[in-house]
């Protein structure tokens, strides 16, 4: 999902101009590429975590970066709202002069972060995959055969 979710955002060239309605669907798609990276890094009731020296691999110090930025966005910023992280504005003026009505105004960040690093997330991600499928595959060899489903809408 992470993979597809930047492949969606790459597809708007740098210099095409966009509006604030597209950008706001573009930082969905990033946010959800976000919590989609760090779902097998982080602890899941049940279910093994994963780590880049389980999967072999041998982060470049960039990569490293990459994927510690992504960490802290997910946690600081989407996952959850750290103070140290937030961007929003918020006023209020009055109405009208003769009135005491106020009306409220805020804005928010709806930047795209990773936007200037997608073609390295993008290989990066791509190097992940083939990672974690070169892990699977050595780890089922010698084994007897698979038959693994879980659907937790079939209860009963």
């Amino acid at each position: 999902m992470a993979l597809s979710a930047f492949d969606f955002i790459s597809e708007v060239g740098p210099k095409e101009p966009i509006s604030r309605i597209e950008r706001r669907r573009l930082r969905c798609f990033e946010d959800a590429a976000v919590i989609a990276y760090w779902r097998p890094f982080s602890v899941s009731k049940g279910l093994p975590t994963i780590s880049l020296k389980r999967l072999g691999i041998t982060a470049t110090i960039e990569q490293l970066a990459l994927h510690e930025r992504l960490k802290e966005r997910r946690n600081k910023v989407i996952a959850h709202t750290d103070v140290d992280r937030m961007r929003l504005a918020f006023s209020t003026f009055k109405a009208f002069e003769d009135s005491e009505i106020m009306l409220p105004q805020y804005d928010f960040d709806d930047a795209l972060e990773f936007y200037p690093d997608l073609d390295a997330l993008i290989l990066w991600l791509r190097t992940l995959r083939q990672a974690a499928g070169r892990a699977i595959f050595k780890r089922v060899q010698g084994r007897q055969e698979i038959r693994f489903k879980h659907d937790y809408t079939d209860q009963g």
